[in-house]
């Protein structure tokens, strides 16, 4: 290596001309401070490239080398390798100031210049489904109300019906397979040179950016799509259905929001009253700003109730184990369920705030029954995916806890796996920092959504629930299934609560499978505060042979 001061600003004009990693002649007068020879094949994924574990090599120097990674938890993790000639034993003053600034900035440079296409397309699209995502949409929302021709489109938001009953039957592998198969017919629906496309948003929700004029044949085609499904040995055409809330780009809109927000409107009105395609109109808007207000109005004057439903542990005397706090909503002299409020509350956003509503409740209620001397039992709580777009939810959650002086181990947090599949690399982060913290952490209706090993092998949790109706104990597949799902999450440390059991016997072939916690209203309904404290007193119970109940769900 020469000596005096190396050229550095020569050397960052070189690397800035080298665009795509092609180093011109100019760069070997640097050749002491650094080699680089070649960059590895990339990974072809989808017929387009991804770079992983990506070294840059060179033959003619010494083994000394560093590393700079790039990316995240949530996005491809690149490696990249400079190798350069060994240092004598007393490297120069020239050396010791070169190669901290190229591992601190000219790395880095290098390594956007020549990824940043391949990035873009990782974070724009959907790899699994072979579909753009929500980030693509929200860039396009953005190009098209600047360029003038949002007014052109209109929004459809998709919901596949009846995917549950496709995983009770068949299982979530054959149902996830299923919604891909539905997502494909779906891309191909959009015309690409009037600039239409398809995002697949999560699980069996899609979203549709067409042409106003091409709404009729929109209907036709949502209302039939078969696809193909394979069973074992059986292949069988399936018929899905679709629900849809749609709404047309208007001038006054601005943004992407408003427009998902009208389309969510229409889709809550659809399900609601139980009707296939429904478009927004200002009807729909009053009527949900005054549900909305009323919704509002009974959390800001504490008019909610809180609601327990035990969890028993049958493993030796039945007794109460844990319980679930559920948030009921007084109206017009009724109590009226979540069901016929949460998903009002769910698109208003007032959910998170109900969410911590009822966690407020429970910690101020545990403390209070602490001082009267009874015997707690650790009680969850619902917490909506909503929550995972908010970064700080661990901290928030038990500066709550703490600002009531609550054990830790008395409260839980129960997410619902349906609801967080679109944030799963949040709630990892969620469920360690809570589990670090020593807070309990359940996931809920386990099994039914797309990602269970996932959730096994990366969550850290403390129990997961299962839905006992999706395991039928006469039938041998469903034994199997049963006993496979319970011994894994038992392997990995997992407590397995069934919910929904409707006969003693169920409860009786579950234990064999390996789950001794029940929360059913074969045991036990959701309790008001006042039984609930009868049932503290005198957690133990009686079990009696009964006939099949059905079930509300909580």
């Amino acid at each position: 290596m020469s000596e005096g001061n190396p050229d550095i600003l020569g050397f960052f004009e070189t690397l800035d001309e080298c665009t795509d990693c092609n180093f011109t002649e100019r760069f070997t007068k640097y050749a002491d401070y650094l080699s680089i020879a070649k960059i590895e094949d990339t990974e072809y994924v989808n017929g387009r490239p991804v770079s992983k574990n990506v070294d840059y090599v060179s033959d003619n120097v010494g083994t000394e080398f560093f590393e700079v990674t790039l990316g995240s938890e949530e996005s491809v993790i690149t490696v990249i390798r400079f190798t350069y000639t060994q240092f004598p034993p007393q490297p120069t003053i020239e050396q010791k100031e070169l190669m901290p600034l190229f591992k601190n900035s000219v790395a880095g440079l290098i390594a956007v210049k020549r990824l940043s296409a391949q990035y873009a397309y990782l974070y724009n699209n959907d790899l699994e489904f072979g579909m753009h995502n929500s980030n693509y949409l929200n860039s396009k929302f953005d190009d098209m109300f600047e360029n003038g021709t949002a007014t052109k489109f209109s929004v459809a938001f998709i919901n596949i019906k009846h995917v549950n009953q496709l995983n009770r039957y068949f299982g979530s592998d054959i149902a996830g397979s299923a919604i891909k198969l539905f997502g494909a017919k779906l891309n191909t629906f959009p015309l690409r040179e009037k600039n239409e496309f398809a995002v697949h948003l999560g699980g069996d929700n899609f979203l549709l950016v067409l042409t106003t004029p091409r709404l009729p044949e929109l209907e036709q085609f949502l209302a039939s799509v078969p696809i193909t499904i394979t069973y074992g040995n059986d292949r069988f055409e399936h018929i899905f259905t679709c629900r849809a809330g749609i709404t047309t780009i208007r001038p006054s809109h601005r943004y992407g929001n408003q427009v998902m927000g009208e389309c969510s409107q229409a889709y809550s009105y659809s399900r609601h009253n139980n009707i296939d395609i429904v478009y927004y109109s200002e009807e729909i808007n009053e009527q949900n700003q005054n549900n909305t207000e009323k919704l509002s109005k009974a959390l800001n004057e504490n008019k909610f109730l809180i609601y327990y439903q035990p969890v028993i542990n049958l493993e030796d005397t039945p007794s109460l184990y844990a319980a679930e706090a559920l948030a009921r909503m007084p109206l017009d002299g009724k109590i009226i369920s979540p069901l016929e409020f949460i998903t009002l509350a769910t698109d208003s956003g007032i959910v998170t705030k109900i969410d911590f509503y009822v966690l407020e409740n429970v910690c101020r209620n545990i403390k209070a029954w602490q001082e009267q001397g009874l015997k707690v039992v650790p009680i969850t709580v619902n917490f909506s995916g909503r929550n995972l777009f908010n970064t700080s939810i661990a901290d928030n959650i038990i500066e709550v806890i703490d600002k009531y002086g609550v054990d830790h181990n008395l409260v839980g947090i129960e997410f619902s796996e349906p609801d967080f599949t679109q944030r799963m690399p949040v709630l990892k982060d969620v469920t360690r920092a809570l589990t670090s913290a020593g807070i309990i952490v359940t996931l809920d209706k386990f099994s039914t959504g797309q990602s269970t090993l996932t959730l096994l092998h990366d969550m850290e949790a403390s129990y997961v629930k299962i839905d006992a109706s999706r395991f039928d104990p006469e039938d041998p597949k469903g034994r199997i299934i049963a006993n496979d799902m319970i011994n894994l999450a038992n392997i990995l440390g997992y407590k397995v609560i069934c919910e929904g059991v409707e006969t003693q016997k169920q409860a009786d072939d579950l234990m064999m499978c390996g789950c001794n916690l029940f929360q059913s209203f074969y045991y036990d309904k959701p309790l008001s505060e006042r039984f609930f404290v009868d049932r503290l007193k005198d957690p133990v119970y009686v079990i009696e042979p009964s006939s099949v109940v059905t079930e509300e769900q909580p």
